[in-house]
């Protein structure tokens, strides 16, 4: 069975998922989600455009198995001019959220007592560790002049013979 929900606005609280109905279940006992939103904030630094994940809840002996994928596009800075640029990124996502006995290291995912996850701060990690380390605005962005400060994608400028373009 799969489980749609619905765009429930932007606040990044909105990726509070209730799984309380879970833990009772016998081991093994799992369900599909997915989810969609034109427009998120998935934490207090981070919003995507076009958030997209599918992903599968699994009764363990440990807590709950999250495997699944989040995609979305995320605003950044072009890495050559310094224009705003956007990225697509696609993550897969393998996590245990663990019942609190069963924590062995405070890093891990751990169950609330309310029985609901926030799901926003798993995909933040995931998606910004999925960002490439240098964002173009387009493949063939010109870069700045390094003299005068000029967006070479914009106008030349007198120091172009000379210009250094880093590569990104």
């Amino acid at each position: 069975m799969k489980e749609i929900v619905p765009e429930m606005g932007t606040p990044y609280n909105a990726l509070k998922t209730n799984i309380g109905f879970m833990l009772n279940k016998p081991i093994g006992f799992s369900r599909d989600f997915s989810l969609a939103y034109d427009e998120i904030r998935i934490s207090s630094d981070l919003e995507v455009r076009n958030l997209k994940s599918d992903y599968r809840l699994s009764r363990t002996q440990e807590g709950l198995l999250f495997q699944g994928t989040v995609s979305g596009e995320i605003d950044t800075q072009c890495a050559r001019c310094l224009e705003p640029a956007s990225v697509q990124v696609k993550a897969e996502i393998d996590e245990i959220y663990f019942f609190p006995d069963r924590v062995h290291d405070e890093s891990e995912q751990v169950i609330p007592e309310d029985g609901y996850i926030d799901l926003g701060n798993v995909f933040r990690d995931y998606l910004l560790l999925e960002m490439p380390i240098n964002s173009l605005c387009k493949p063939d962005c010109k870069g700045i002049c390094t003299e005068c400060g000029q967006n070479l994608n914009l106008a030349e400028c007198e120091h172009t013979n000379g210009r250094i373009i880093f590569d990104a």
